[in-house]
């Protein structure tokens, strides 16, 4: 029995060291591999690459003429030429028809400014007031007419109405003939009774009669005087009437002569500042007249303002110019120009040197940047020239000392600076980050089922810089953690790994 057991006891151990054997093979196949580093100090160096072209280090530009058709470019780019040297020549035929064609132009504009000053003289013309005032005055006159007759006989009326005939005479008359009669009767009623009755009766009968007619006489006379003022009283009125529409329609008329008059003082502005505006036109066709002539006394030919390194006339062989042409002459003395990517930024420093790659040389250069501008599309001479300039990249100019170089040689740069000392420096590609947390995978020792074994463990940093390969970074590791940076398959926090 006892043998038995110990064979039990043998056999037992003897299989679960299989089992362990088995489980530590399955494991290493299933666990990531990993590759590891420690942290440390160092010195980061930035890194910048790109590309560039040979520039003339001044560049001149003068313009060709408005209008005008180039004949010949007289020299080939990238000649050097002298100032005063003749480079373009122009169609003596075409400048021929357009001095003609600006001569006849100036002579239609002088005509117009006569015309112009022709239609601005003042017409002859009678004031709208002339005949409101003839019949003003005439309406005056007829009313003093009027208001003299009427003064007249309204003087006559008060004169007649105030001095009746005497009538009171002859009541008198009556009265004593009455008496004498009286008298008479009585001192012929002794004699003739009948005879004195009728003698005394026929004197007083008689003085009657004389004094009521011309008191009708003198009725009939006022009456006459009253109707005579009375109608000089309506032709005063009337006249009065005409008298006032006559100084309506004088002042009327004298508004329609003050708006007459504003009139053709504004017709008369609007014309002098034709006149004005066909001077200016004069003047400047005058002064291109004399442009053009002046390009036929040089017979037609554009010649360099300053001497260089000819590059461009701007134009080609038988198009007629806009006025925008450039032609552009470069130094002689060169310079090379980089391009420097927005994210490389800052990464170049004046006095930093370049070490720069000719194109079809193997040689390198080594060249000092000594200035820095903004790019711009326009002077790009790629399209990755182009995109930089797209994405607020930079450039530098540097000089290449002693050696001559033919200005538009594209080449390729690398520069390189420390950055400086940082005490915790790891690989840039052990670096993570989720949702915007940057962090390592460390190998930590941890019990596991098969003992102890590697575990990924991850620990927050703070990158502080960085170039191509490494980053500076800030974070609670230490000297001895073992930072992954490489495995072979999919490693995250938690999971099992095995040193290489």
């Amino acid at each position: 029995m006892r043998k038995k057991a110990g064979k039990a006891v043998i056999y037992f151990l003897v299989l679960m060291l299989c089992c362990t054997v088995a489980a530590r093979a399955a494991s290493s196949i299933t666990v990531a591999k990993v590759k590891t580093t420690k942290v440390g100090k160092g010195v980061l160096t930035q890194l910048v690459t790109g590309s560039g072209t040979v520039t003339p280090k001044e560049q001149y530009s003068q313009s060709l003429p408005e209008g005008q058709k180039v004949k010949k470019i007289l020299v080939k780019p990238q000649t050097a030429v002298e100032a005063g040297q003749a480079l373009v020549q122009l169609d003596m035929d075409y400048l021929a028809e357009k001095i003609e064609e600006k001569n006849r132009e100036i002579e239609k504009l002088k005509l117009q400014l006569e015309q112009q000053k022709l239609a601005g003289q003042e017409d002859a013309r009678t004031p709208e007031t002339a005949q409101a005032q003839i019949a003003l005055n005439n309406a005056e006159i007829l009313l003093q007419q009027a208001q003299a007759d009427y003064d007249q006989a309204a003087a006559e009326y008060e004169s007649l109405a105030n001095d009746p005939p005497a009538a009171d005479s002859g009541q008198a008359q009556d009265s004593g003939q009455a008496q004498d009669s009286g008298q008479a009767q009585d001192s012929g009623l002794s004699g003739d009774q009948g005879e004195g009755s009728d003698t005394a009766g026929e004197t007083p009968q008689s003085g009657n009669a004389s004094g009521a007619g011309e008191y009708e006489q003198w009725e009939q006379e006022v009456q006459a005087a009253k109707d005579k003022m009375q109608s000089a009283a309506d032709t005063l009125n009337s006249q009065a009437i005409s008298y006032n529409q006559a100084v309506e329609q004088y002042n009327l008329a004298s508004q329609n002569e003050a708006n007459a008059q504003q009139n053709e003082e504004k017709k008369k502005r609007s014309n002098s500042l034709t006149v004005e505006g066909i001077q200016v036109d004069m003047e400047g066709a005058e002064a291109a007249l004399k442009k053009l002539t002046d390009i036929q006394n040089a017979e037609g030919i554009v010649s360099a303002a300053a001497a260089g390194i000819f590059q461009s006339a701007g134009v080609t062989e038988g198009a007629v110019t806009a006025g925008t042409e450039q032609i552009v002459i470069a130094s002689q003395a060169a310079e090379v120009k980089g391009f420097i990517d927005q994210a490389d930024v800052g990464k170049i420093q004046e006095g930093d040197k370049i070490n720069v790659k000719l194109s079809g040389n193997t040689e390198a250069l080594e060249v000092k940047a000594e200035r820095f501008e903004q790019v711009s599309a326009q002077e790009t001479p790629s399209q990755e020239g182009a995109d930089q300039a797209d994405t607020g990249g930079m450039v530098w100019y540097g000089q290449v000392g002693e050696k001559q170089l033919k200005t538009g040689t594209s080449f390729t740069y690398e520069a390189s600076r420390e950055s400086g000392s940082y005490e915790q420096v790891i690989p840039l590609g052990s670096l993570h980050q989720v949702q915007g947390q940057t962090y390592v995978l460390t190998a930590e020792v941890r019990d596991g089922i098969l003992g102890q074994v590697y575990t990924a463990v991850s620990v927050p940093v703070t990158v502080l810089d960085k170039d191509d390969k490494y980053a500076a970074v800030k974070s609670a590791l230490s000297g001895k953690s073992l930072i992954i940076t490489e495995s072979s398959k999919y490693v995250e926090e938690g999971n099992q790994v095995r040193l290489e």
